[in-house]
């Protein structure tokens, strides 16, 4: 059926995440690459579709990305794309392990076709493998570091798709669009493109009659698109696709590329993607990603859907970081998130005592009442602004997931340890961004937010220490707060400590009891 050239690599790959800040710092911070477009969803102008790639923006280099705030976690399965595969340099390995593992990312170790293979996870669950490879071409002239340039992303090396059975999608990739059958090993099966760049050369099946059926979510792979050269080849393909039987879309102008799409008989969507215009059509190539661009259409809007997009970089908090130490220097960060009138200091001390090992970071929080640091702002005593309160916990959050990618911590170890005014935030924290904690320790905590609804918080594990005479939280307050934390599905220790609003020995004596049990426990699971 085919009579023109054959498919000339992967173009980019669109995945799924559900937040953009989270998203941008670990592809930017830990995997090194380059945020080449920020530009929005042409059919969703209210979320961001972001792309990243090398310096240039090459086809065969993009990633790109519907970050869809609160988005559920999809699963892998039958009719997805379930891993996107890089090329590395093949002496770089011993590189990347260090790298992902300093950043907190589990990594495991294989072969493939005599190749080596780390695979791991971003943050909110898509399965990423780096590929050693031979004689790959050195990458242009870059303002990183010389061994930063040398070991970086070179681009794909390959994309992986879950089909039941291979006749149809094979027949597809071989006789409709020129893919050649390279190699086969076990369920895998490996088709090779028409590519002399060394990126996005390809596509691999993985065969499972038994397995599940893909739900799309967070985490998940959208579509993969393909590379042709010119208007005039796509419509080719258009044309040869549509004799061949497959429901091909008209084509549709995505301002950097012109697209057409039909889903393959195993499920995965394909798109077949033009090289030409290319990013550097409305930037030049030095201010790539600086700024966002929007589709022509929705220019008009531009103020509202500023106004509606949340920030793509954590904002800057007034903080204090102190490393790890001791002999066994330990992977927890605890966050340590003052009370009213307090500032960046005043628990690193008290953090010091319930973790000599762990790192501590201590951001001062925005809103100042009456010359008074807090972290969110109050009507009344006891009364919260809550619409505040989720823009304040929105950009901690933000905050904390840039800082451990500066500071080269993991966010699967970060604990917040909050008192009063800090624990209600914290509690904030764990409510509105579930994703970003698996722990924390609330000294003096109430309830922050009465009209959220919160999320699933099964299998975190949350530490509360009450004052029996406290005057300050009303213990009802603290007492709705257990139950929507234990209704959601947290794992919650409450200890009733004989003492006020203020902290003693007790508090000390049980929060760092309780962090070296809880710590235990994670690395032994």
């Amino acid at each position: 059926m085919n009579q023109q050239k054959p498919i000339h690599g992967i173009h980019h790959i669109t995945a799924i995440c559900s937040s953009p800040s989270i998203n941008v710092a670990f592809y930017e911070e830990v995997l090194g690459l380059k945020l080449v477009k920020q530009t929005v969803n042409f059919d969703d102008p209210h979320t961001y579709h972001l792309y990243y790639g090398d310096d240039e923006g090459r086809p065969g280099t993009i990633l790109t990305f519907f970050p869809w705030v609160g988005m559920a976690k999809g699963r892998d399965g039958a009719g997805m794309v379930t891993a996107i595969g890089f090329s590395i340099p093949s002496n770089s390995l011993a590189y990347w392990l260090e790298r992902l593992e300093r950043h907190g990312v589990q990594v495991e170790q294989d072969s493939r076709f005599r190749d080596q293979v780390l695979k791991f996870n971003d943050p909110h669950g898509l399965s990423l493998e780096l590929i050693s490879i031979e004689n790959l071409v050195e990458p242009a002239a870059t303002d990183l570091t010389e061994k930063e340039a040398y070991h970086r992303v070179r681009g794909f090396h390959s994309a992986t798709s879950l089909v039941r059975e291979a006749e149809g999608t094979e027949q597809l990739l071989t006789e409709a669009m020129g893919l050649v059958h390279h190699a086969q090993e076990g369920n895998r099966i490996r088709f090779s493109m028409d590519n002399d760049e060394g990126v996005g050369r390809y596509y691999d099946l993985l065969v499972d009659p038994d397995a599940p059926t893909g739900r799309q979510g967070s985490g998940t792979v959208h579509h993969i698109a393909f590379r042709t050269h010119s208007d005039d080849e796509q419509t080719l393909w258009q044309q040869t696709l549509r004799q061949g039987g497959y429901a091909v879309t008209e084509v549709r102008d995505r301002n950097y590329f012109k697209s057409i799409y039909y889903h393959e008989p195993g499920g995965v969507l394909f798109e077949i993607a033009t090289d030409p215009p290319g990013f550097t059509v409305d930037e030049r190539p030095e201010e790539l990603g600086r700024s966002l661009k929007l589709p022509s259409q929705y220019e008009p809007m531009r103020d509202q859907i500023e106004q509606h997009l949340p920030p793509l970089r954590g904002p800057e908090f007034v903080h204090r970081y102190a490393a790890a130490n001791g002999p066994h220097e330990s992977e927890v960060t605890l966050v340590t998130l003052h009370g009213t009138g307090g500032d960046e200091r005043d628990l690193i001390p008290l953090a010091r005592r319930i973790s000599e090992d762990a790192a501590i970071l201590s951001p001062r929080g925005k809103v100042n009442e009456q010359g008074m640091y807090r972290f969110f702002k109050r009507l009344a005593p006891g009364v919260f602004d809550e619409q505040d309160i989720v823009m304040r916990a929105n950009e901690l959050a933000d905050f904390l997931v840039q800082a451990s990618g500066r500071y080269g911590r993991s966010l699967e170890h970060i604990v917040p340890l909050g008192y009063s005014n800090g624990a209600n935030i914290a509690a904030a924290l764990l409510l509105i961004r579930p994703e970003l904690l698996n722990r924390a320790i609330l000294l003096r905590p109430m309830l922050p937010l009465k009209s959220l609804k919160p999320g699933n918080l099964g299998g975190k594990e949350i530490l509360i220490l009450r004052g029996t005479r406290d005057r300050v939280i009303p213990a009802d307050s603290t007492n709705q707060l257990i139950d929507v934390l234990i209704d959601t599905g947290a794992e919650v220790t409450v200890i009733d400590v004989e003492a006020g609003h203020e902290l003693t020995e007790t508090d000390v004596v049980e929060a760092s009891r309780w962090l070296a049990e809880a710590t235990k426990s994670a690395v032994a699971h």
